[in-house]
């Protein structure tokens, strides 16, 4: 079975973040504090999840590019267990990145938007025995709106075989669904088909259901059409 479910807070208030992470934070394993966030409001707006998300861990997305050190640290200070660094960073900037968050005990969810094969090969080789590190497939929301999303995940668990995945971009019920049993190690987050949810706290335990393959205990819920 999929291993979590992220749920990413993005293009909303801080108050509107707190008030959706006490809501489902019960209902999922990961709460991500999403870039538009960060930039809008800096670090106090990761802390505030933080302090509302109870024993959720919280990602803090981030999507690092220069001056990893100095991010981490940031990250870590709010209370984030973990952080976003780009593929396509400086390898300097991964390699700082993944030794300081080692050392602080976070983990790096290394986004691989943009990303080609031959530079994910290379980055999956030196970076084989860093088991603090999630490899992510991520469709921007650029992208989203050219046309239709392809995650290509048989591709990505064939390449990184053994590591730890996660999926994000434009995912809804029904690709939730079609993940369930996919990959020992994939985490999916899951934007605002979850967030814009008339009632997000029982979207995300449905979400949660259909990724471990129990039956759900209710109707499916009407879902947002703007996903993340």
């Amino acid at each position: 079975m999929a291993t979590g479910l992220q749920v990413a807070l993005d293009r909303i208030s801080v108050s509107r973040a707190v008030d959706l992470t006490r809501e489902v934070a019960e209902h999922v394993d990961w709460i991500e504090v999403g870039t538009s966030l960060i930039k809008a409001h800096g670090m106090p707006a990761v802390a505030a999840v933080v302090a509302a998300a109870g024993t959720t861990p919280v990602l803090a997305d981030t999507k690092t590019a220069d001056d990893a050190v100095t991010e981490v640290e940031m990250c870590h200070a709010a209370g984030a267990r973990a952080m976003s660094v780009l593929a396509l960073a400086p390898d300097e900037t991964l390699r700082a990145c993944a030794a300081r968050a080692h050392e602080l005990g976070m983990e790096v969810l290394v986004d691989l938007l943009a990303t080609g094969a031959e530079r994910f090969d290379g980055l999956l080789a030196e970076f084989s025995g860093s088991a603090h590190l999630v490899w992510a497939s991520h469709i921007g929301k650029d992208q989203q709106r050219q046309g239709a999303v392809d995650h290509a995940l048989d591709r990505l668990t064939e390449r990184a075989t053994g590591h730890r995945l996660a999926l994000a971009g434009g995912l809804g019920r029904e690709d939730v669904a079609a993940l369930a049993g996919s990959h020992l190690n994939l985490r999916v987050i899951v934007g605002s088909a979850i967030t814009k949810a008339p009632d997000p706290a029982a979207t995300a335990a449905e979400f949660r259901r259909l990724l471990t393959a129990e039956p759900p205990a209710a109707p499916s819920l009407r879902e947002a059409t703007d996903d993340d």
